[in-house]
């Protein structure tokens, strides 16, 4: 079960990686939301979008990168709490979190509720059974 704990800690680093990287491509609506309410488009457009649009997508693109990027560092958090052999019920949150998303979180998540619950897993964590 220990190769089973130090597999599931890999998942959890490369899974909070990726989650990163995603919310790093999330600020790519910053820019947009700036270009949306710049003159050069008021100029070159027959009808300009209203100017509470470029705003709102720079508002929904910061508060997505803050979501995307704590999903991101909670799960790298997890991983490490995993390897260390402590913090199993945050591991397990992070991982009903992980739930959310279809297809790979849903993968995680399962794989992190079996491997937790297991009782040779639960001695590791320092629980009596």
């Amino acid at each position: 079960m220990k190769h089973h704990l130090s597999t599931l800690s890999v998942l959890h680093y490369v899974y909070g990686a990726l989650v990163c990287t995603i919310g790093l491509l999330l600020l790519f609506l910053i820019p947009l939301g700036h270009f949306m309410n710049s003159g050069w488009m008021a100029e070159h457009s027959s009808d300009p979008p209203p100017h509470f649009v470029g705003h709102l997508i720079m508002m929904i693109g910061w508060i997505a990168f803050v979501f995307v990027e704590i999903k991101g560092i909670l799960n790298l958090i997890s991983a490490r709490n995993i390897s260390l052999r402590k913090g199993r019920t945050f591991s397990q949150v992070v991982a009903a979190l992980d739930c959310l998303n279809i297809p790979f979180g849903v993968a995680l998540g399962v794989f992190t509720f079996i491997t937790l619950a297991d009782p040779e897993v639960k001695r590791e964590y320092g629980i009596t059974v």
